[in-house]
This record gives structure tokens, sequence and C-alpha cells, in this order.
């Protein structure tokens, strides 16, 4: 009896123990990671988040150094098919190497996060086109040297960038050629916004891709 009673005191003590490991030990995380800790709201380390969007693939990715994290379905401007951003009022979705250089909460957008247009790049033309002053190219080119947002109000257009308001119908990959409907901007909808305002910050690059 002894030898049966110090049985059943070790096997209740074996399962006690049991039984604190699971409530002690953290539970699964079912949801997607993607992100390091950084993304768990500090602020993500310079230079290693990134954005890439390819117009004619109508996707946003999400870079981590050179590991794609996640790609969200886009649209962009009205002028699409007429190729990269040249004037106010083209509606054409700029392409090159950007920054984010604003994010603001938008009553028509929900979240709206400027990029560095125009670039250099666009400045450059713009000025041997006779459609910048001097002092607006100049002043263009100091905002772009400091990651500031550079001037908006100039021929060649501006307040550019990625914002939510894309009806969640356009998620269907068979809609997104015909129905770029911004002028000019990159348009997701609002929860992928969520995501992307969790993760990005003033400066972080964005590559627009044909």
């Amino acid at each position: 009896m002894a030898q049966l009673g110090g049985y059943i005191f070790f096997s209740i003590r074996l399962l006690t123990a049991l039984l604190l490991a699971v409530c002690l030990s953290p539970l699964p995380d079912n949801r997607v990671t993607t992100m390091t800790a950084s993304a768990a709201g500090a602020a993500p380390p310079a230079g290693n988040i990134r954005i890439v969007i390819w117009k004619s693939n109508y996707t946003l990715t999400l870079y981590q150094g050179d590991n794609p994290v996640k790609t969200y379905r886009a649209v962009f401007g009205k002028g699409y098919q007429d190729g990269d951003k040249r004037r106010q009022g083209d509606k054409r979705t700029p392409e090159g190497d950007f920054y984010i250089c604003t994010m603001i909460n938008s009553k028509r957008f929900y979240k709206f996060m400027g990029l560095s247009y125009p670039s250099l790049k666009h400045a450059d033309y713009g000025f041997q086109a006779g459609m910048l002053s001097q002092d607006e190219y100049l002043l263009i080119k100091k905002a772009l040297a400091e990651r500031q947002q550079p001037l908006w109000e100039t021929q060649l257009g501006g307040a550019v960038g990625i914002h939510g308001g894309m009806p969640e119908t356009l998620l269907a990959p068979l809609s997104l050629a015909v129905m770029n409907w911004t002028d000019g901007c990159i348009a997701l909808v609002n929860s992928d916004m969520d995501e992307l305002f969790g993760v990005v910050s003033l400066g972080t690059p964005v590559t627009i891709l044909p």
C-alpha cells in the first residue's frame, strides 16, 4: 500500500507540474508575424524598412532590408497608360525613387503618406523644360537634400502619395487594370493603410517602378 500511495503521490505531482507549465507558457501567436519586434511599436531602424511599388503588377511590397514582408494590391492614377508623371493635372503616377515626407489622417482618403515628388529627376526635367523657375528649382533641390517635403505648388504638380479609400471590390485581380481612379496617387484599402502606418516612418524610401 505504501508503494501504491507513493506512486499516486508522484503521479499527482507530475500532473500538477504539467498543468503549471501549460498555464505559464505563452500561448502560440496565431497572427501572421511578418515584422521583427521593431514593428510592434518602436520606430524601425533607419534604412531597414522600404517600399517598392510595381505599377504594371498593381502591387505595393513592404521590405525589411532585402526581404519582402508583405505585398498589397494597389491602384494608380487615371493616366496610368501614359507613363511617368510630367506635369500638374496629367493624372499619372510618378516613377523613380522617393521617400515619405508627410504622414497625416485624411477625411477624404482615410490616411495619407505624402511622397517626395517632384524628385530631382523630375525637377531637372521641369527646369530644362521651362516649367520651373530657378528659385523653384533650387527650393526643390534644397528640400530634397534635407529630406523634407519639396514644393508641391508648381507646374510639375505635387501632393502625390499613398492613401486609403480603395474599394474592397478592387481587390479582385481582373478588375484592377481598368479601375485606376486616382489623380496620380497610389491607393490601397483602408485596412492595408493601417498596417503600413504602423511600420513606416518619415523618410522611409519608396521606389515606384513602371
